[in-house]
């Protein structure tokens, strides 16, 4: 018995099987991630797995304020009167239409001010970076933003997003 597909049967059927491919090899390759939004189910007794141990910012009355840094996104420790302080997310890269992932991030105190800087790379682009910000903050609420190189100037950042 003979099966006999016609030319757009057999292409759907290419591209189909093609598309299922590069899915299950992106997800392989990227692994599984948060949500965009999505903050991570910490407290400050638990501190989560970042790249780099967190830093501490020193502000007002003696107190510091926590940051760390984990696949380019930015976490800060907060907590309100009462309750238990958790890590939120503060800074995460810009969207891209093609798979990323995080190839520059740093996060440190230089006596001065805090000092983030991400970036991402499109999968299997070289170089960096697809996305590119750098952020620095005295107080840990006002924050300025370099958004390409060294040579652009800091620049005032709204609320963080």
């Amino acid at each position: 018995m003979t099966i006999a597909l016609s030319l757009a049967q057999s292409r759907w059927i290419a591209l189909s099987v093609t598309s299922f491919g590069l899915a299950l090899f992106s997800s392989l390759c990227l692994g599984f991630s948060l949500p965009p939004n999505s903050e991570p189910p910490h407290s400050a007794n638990v501190t989560p797995n970042f790249t780099t141990p967190p830093v501490k910012l020193p502000v007002a009355h003696g107190k510091a304020v926590s940051f760390g840094i984990k696949d380019c996104k930015v976490y800060r420790l907060t907590g309100a009167e009462g309750a238990a302080p958790h890590w939120t997310l503060l800074f995460k890269p810009a969207p891209y239409f093609l798979p990323q992932q995080c190839v520059r991030e740093q996060l440190a105190f230089d006596g001065k001010y805090i000092q983030i800087e991400i970036g991402t790379q499109a999968l299997g682009a070289g170089g960096c970076c697809t996305t590119y910000a750098a952020y620095r903050s005295q107080d840990g609420e006002n924050w300025q933003v370099r958004r390409a190189t060294s040579t652009e100037k800091w620049q005032v950042l709204g609320t963080p997003k």
